[in-house]
C-alpha cells in the first residue's frame, strides 16, 4: 500500500455538489430520478455524480453513505435523530 493512501478515504475532497447529490440519493431512497429532481438536474448527471464518488474513495455507493454518515459529512434530515433542533422534521 502506498504512502498516504488509505481505502475509503476520499484521495480528492469531494465537491458540496456532490456531497450534495448523494444526500439527495438517500433522501430519495435510492432513486437516481427522484435525487435528480430533489437537486434539480438530470438522471444522469446524478449517476456521473456517484460514479466519481465511487472512484475517488474506491467505495460502494452503500459504503459512501455509511462512512459519510460515519464521519458527519452526510447529513439526511429525515435519517437523523430527532432533536430539538430537528423536531419539525421528524414530525412532532
Amino acid at each position: 500500500m502506498r504512502e498516504g493512501y488509505l481505502r475509503g478515504a476520499l484521495r480528492r475532497p469531494a465537491t458540496q455538489r456532490q456531497m450534495d447529490v448523494l444526500a439527495a440519493f438517500v433522501a430519495a431512497g435510492g432513486s437516481v430520478p427522484d435525487a435528480a429532481e430533489l437537486v434539480g438536474i438530470r438522471p444522469g448527471t446524478v449517476k456521473r455524480h456517484l460514479a466519481d464518488l465511487r472512484a475517488r474513495s474506491g467505495l460502494s455507493t452503500e459504503q459512501l453513505i455509511y462512512a459519510g454518515r460515519a464521519a458527519g459529512w452526510l447529513v439526511v434530515p429525515r435519517l437523523e435523530p430527532c432533536s430539538v433542533t430537528t423536531r419539525p422534521a421528524c414530525g412532532s
